[in-house]
């Protein structure tokens, strides 16, 4: 599950809150947390990546949360992400665009980043760190450049590193799937049909896709998860509301259950998402008092 913070003092990461959460977590069957602490970028142009400002969620707090999560018997991984308020005109880590120079810069600054997480991994005990996710303009533009972002974390980490590549396009596009232990795909894929019977066979055609791309090697979903709102599997990525459908959120659940767990090279997901505390910013992806909790919780414990 990716846990996600509140950033607010005594709601986020290491508070009891979260401490809260943490164990109705494991309760239900959940072994491995992704943290999620942010680098910030002012603006999509801009060639350096900022981090160690966040009054609400510094270094200290990733290291109380990850305390807490290990004492209650947790796996925990570490997948920083990236903000800019550009994201907030509908951007993303996929619209970053700059000449070649600009590109060598921000891989120079983002690895410093990144590094810094490794670091941070190492020291804290996280078992998996995910070095960056859904960069795919960055991708497209410089191909062996994650690698060299993978090298320099092995530097300071020896547990598994992935790269979380976006659903559409990356995962396919991405050169340096060698450099990192488990191929990572954030599988937001869109499904057709209502019944979950339906929603198996839509994912056939997109585990091919991995498959292809993957040629036996471990896969995991670093993000995937459904929105409990009507429309919910046919457009996962969209973060926008609609009418309250619970039961497709569920049937979401179930169909990536039984569609991914039937492939041979499918090592596990981790949901988007769960938050410090409830109900959180109130957003239609958690699954907590839905029925696609009840779903998690026959599969984590089957």
């Amino acid at each position: 599950m990716n846990f996600a913070h509140l950033h607010e003092r005594g709601y986020g990461y290491g508070s009891a809150r979260a401490r809260v959460q943490a164990e109705r977590l494991w309760a239900i069957g959940v072994r491995n947390i992704a943290l999620n602490p942010f680098c910030y970028m002012t603006t999509l142009s801009s060639e350096e990546v900022q981090f160690g400002g966040d009054a609400t969620l510094g270094d200290d707090d990733l290291r109380a949360q990850v305390a807490q999560l290990r004492e209650l018997g947790f796996e925990v991984t570490l997948k920083p992400h990236l903000w800019s308020w550009a994201f907030v005109t509908g951007k993303g880590n996929g619209d970053l665009e700059f000449s070649p120079a600009g590109w060598a810069r921000w891989f120079e600054s983002y690895t410093r980043w990144a590094v810094h997480c490794a670091k941070l991994a190492a020291e804290t005990g996280c078992t998996h760190l995910c070095v960056g996710l859904e960069f795919t303009s960055a991708t497209r533009n410089n191909p062996g450049a994650w690698a060299k972002v993978a090298a320099a974390c092995r530097e300071h980490f020896s547990g598994k590193l992935l790269y979380a590549a976006n659903w559409y396009e990356e995962f396919q596009i991405f050169t340096d799937w060698e450099a990192f232990d488990l191929i990572g795909v954030n599988a937001y894929f869109p499904l057709i049909g209502i019944t979950t019977e339906a929603l198996v066979a839509s994912w056939g055609p997109h585990l091919d896709a991995i498959a292809a791309v993957a040629k036996g090697r471990p896969v995991v979903f670093p993000e995937c998860g459904y929105r409990s709102v009507v429309g919910g599997t046919e457009k996962p990525w969209d973060p926008g509301n609609g009418a309250p459908d619970p039961a497709t959120q569920a049937r979401g659940y179930e169909a990536l259950f039984r569609a991914a767990s039937a492939r041979p090279w499918f090592q596990g997901a981790w949901f988007w998402k769960w938050f410090t505390d409830l109900p959180g910013e109130n957003d239609p992806f958690v699954p907590a008092d839905q029925p696609a909790e009840r779903i998690l919780r026959a599969w984590y414990t089957a």
